[in-house]
């Protein structure tokens, strides 16, 4: 204890001495001796801002003697725009005690302002006067970093909005002429004007399927610009989501039948509606079962299921196809990539990508798990479109006049 009693009073005669007492030769306080040697700029300033004391940083720093800083104001010194923030902080620290900091500019000796932060805090209790002591340091560097930023910051959000806005003007010059090719390659392949033989009739058919594909892929690009701009919408309804299934298998089962792929589709009893966004739950699950179809070759299966968890909905499309490496995992699901296995097969890269934003816009999340040669699972979680349906009971009444 002892030991403990004496280190505390050589601490506190230290403390003493740093506080200005007693005076070192020359009329410096060991303090201030300490503050010339700093690279920062040291000050001293009254309880109204006005500089008592400035250390050798000040030709540095300011281009100024130190001894023409003391008996400055900050109005002096501060630009106009920056001297209420200065202000506020010595306030709180001449009387509240609050240690504070402030970004503002000060004055250069050319004439010119320099970007600087500022902390200060208040002399402790016991010093003899009621000084802030402030420590200042330029951020001009740091500053022009920060606006690089925001430039870029800025030239990307219009860059991106210049990009919707291409996008909207592209999808209508592209949907009108697609689907009046659509329409009539439609007309053509069902023979509604008479019969054009079986050549014609495959043409048409092939027609058709390249616009539709044409048309799922600018529909794909609009979908995602609208959700990178945060300007996608989700309509979500109560709907049968058995139905919604079943749909999905049935658009991918022409792909399907040209590749030997058998899909199925098996909904619990406890998921067959569901509250969420419609088409873009179809959205997904036919991106999905599209994927599986691709990749999966003749003599496969693709199997949709749905399943109630809770609250929640969980939706998984297993295949027997390829699968995928562990390498094309970890960046699977990013705008426009594709794994090694997808190269050369029809496609952008966005579905995966579109699954994922969709998922999470419904506050779930998609999760793919895959063994190279075996096969892929992809299983989307919708915690809040679970549908709880009321058990309804019937009772028997008798007929009147029954034996």
């Amino acid at each position: 204890m002892r030991v403990n009693r004496t280190l505390r009073q050589r601490l506190r005669d230290a403390a003493d001495g740093f506080r200005g007492r007693p005076p070192a030769p020359g009329g410096q306080s060991p303090w201030e001796l300490l503050a010339h040697c700093a690279p920062d700029l040291v000050t001293a300033h009254a309880p109204d801002g006005r500089i008592r004391f400035a250390s050798q940083a000040a030709t540095r720093l300011l281009g100024r003697d130190p001894a023409a800083l003391e008996g400055m104001t900050p109005a002096q010194l501060v630009h106009p725009e920056d001297l209420g923030a200065l202000q506020a902080v010595f306030r709180d620290a001449s009387y509240f005690g609050h240690d504070g900091a402030a970004t503002v500019r000060l004055a250069h000796g050319d004439g010119g302002w320099i970007w600087t932060e500022l902390r200060c805090r208040r002399t402790p209790p016991g010093a003899g006067h009621d000084d802030i002591v402030a420590v200042t340091r330029e951020i001009a560097a740091f500053k022009a970093q920060s606006q690089a930023l925001v430039e870029a910051r800025d030239a990307a959000l219009a860059a991106t909005k210049e990009k919707s806005r291409f996008l909207a003007n592209m999808s209508h010059e592209l949907r009108t002429p697609l689907n009046a090719i659509l329409g009539f390659s439609e007309v053509m392949a069902r023979e509604m004007f008479g019969q054009i033989g079986p050549r014609y009739q495959e043409y048409a058919l092939a027609i058709q399927d390249s616009g539709q594909h044409l048309l799922d892929l600018i529909n794909g690009l609009l979908d995602m610009s609208k959700i990178e701009a945060g300007k996608f919408e989700l309509y979500e309804e109560l709907f049968a989501l058995d139905d919604v299934c079943e749909g999905a298998a049935r658009l991918v089962g022409p792909a399907a039948e040209r590749g030997g792929v058998a899909v199925a589709a098996d909904v619990a009893p406890g998921a067959r509606m569901a509250f969420a966004d419609k088409r873009a739950v179809k959205q997904m699950l036919v991106n999905l079962l599209s994927n599986a179809v691709k990749f999966t070759p003749p003599g496969g299966a693709v199997l949709l299921t749905a399943a109630a968890e809770g609250k929640a909905v969980m939706l998984s499309v297993s295949d027997s196809g390829t699968g995928i490496s562990p390498a094309d995992l970890e960046r699977l699901g990013r705008p426009f990539e594709q794994t090694q296995s997808a190269q050369g097969k029809e496609g952008t890269g966005l579905g995966l990508a579109l699954v994922k934003s969709l998922a999470a816009l419904h506050g779930g999340e998609a999760q793919i798990s895959s063994v190279l040669g075996e096969g892929t699972t992809v299983r989307l979680l919708l915690p809040h479109a679970g549908v709880e349906l009321p058990v309804i009971k019937s009772t028997v009444v008798p007929l009147r006049g029954a034996a």
